[in-house]
């Protein structure tokens, strides 16, 4: 009686095993898919490709990143690192300016389609503001009415990405016309960046910073 009680169990076992199989593979060859339209509308992709034209080498820039390949919660527990991690797992950022060497965030950049502002859109523009500030990834906004216009992108980003060659750039003083050098702040809270000085100095004091973009 104990041998057939046993072989029935191991039965079912087999079967319960088999079954899950059978499912699983079924489940795989019912599964079809097609491709979707573009990942980027027109509007998103002409913005795409000023961007491009005003970061040039300087940069690689990735659409539509999910917010989780991009920051991490600090938590002090497995539940508070779940909840934040909640939070941004189904959020993305716009565009994300890359270091072109290491691929490490640089700039990140949210691009308002004009839409009128909703409780949607406020919560995820509260959302982006709170995840870059803390942290610490500048955050850039621009919109469709000025998205395509390069020498604005360039302004906006050259606070926060070497768009200037030194070896190429030449400047001259607007006070005294002499050329310009760059230095390096050593104190104070641009200690580290890099600007231009006139080669008069210590006669003529003008300075500039050193990723100031003009115009052509």
């Amino acid at each position: 009686m104990q041998s057939i009680f046993i072989i029935l169990i191991v039965l079912v076992i087999f079967f319960v095993v088999v079954q899950k199989r059978v499912i699983k593979s079924d489940e795989l060859k019912d599964s079809r898919y097609k491709k979707r339209a573009a990942v980027l509308n027109g509007q998103e992709v002409s913005f795409l490709q000023a961007l491009q034209e005003a970061v040039g080498k300087h940069g690689v820039i990735m659409p539509k990143v999910t917010m989780t390949k991009v920051v991490s919660p600090i938590a002090t527990n497995k539940k508070q690192w779940f909840i934040s991690n909640s939070r941004i797992a189904k959020s993305y950022f716009d565009y994300v300016i890359c270091d072109p060497r290491t691929l490490e965030p640089r700039v990140i950049i949210e691009l308002d389609d004009g839409r009128a502002l909703d409780k949607g859109k406020t919560e995820r523009q509260k959302l982006l503001m709170h995840v870059c500030k803390s942290a610490n990834i500048p955050l850039i906004g621009t919109s469709t009415k000025h998205s395509y216009q390069v020498g604005r992108l360039r302004r906006l980003l050259a606070a926060h990405i070497d768009l200037i060659e030194p070896d190429q750039e030449v400047r001259f003083c607007k006070k005294c016309q002499s050329p310009m050098v760059i230095r390096v702040a050593t104190q104070g809270e641009f200690k580290g960046r890099r600007f231009f000085i006139c080669s008069r100095a210590p006669h003529c004091n003008y300075t500039e910073n050193y990723n100031v973009v003009f115009d052509e």
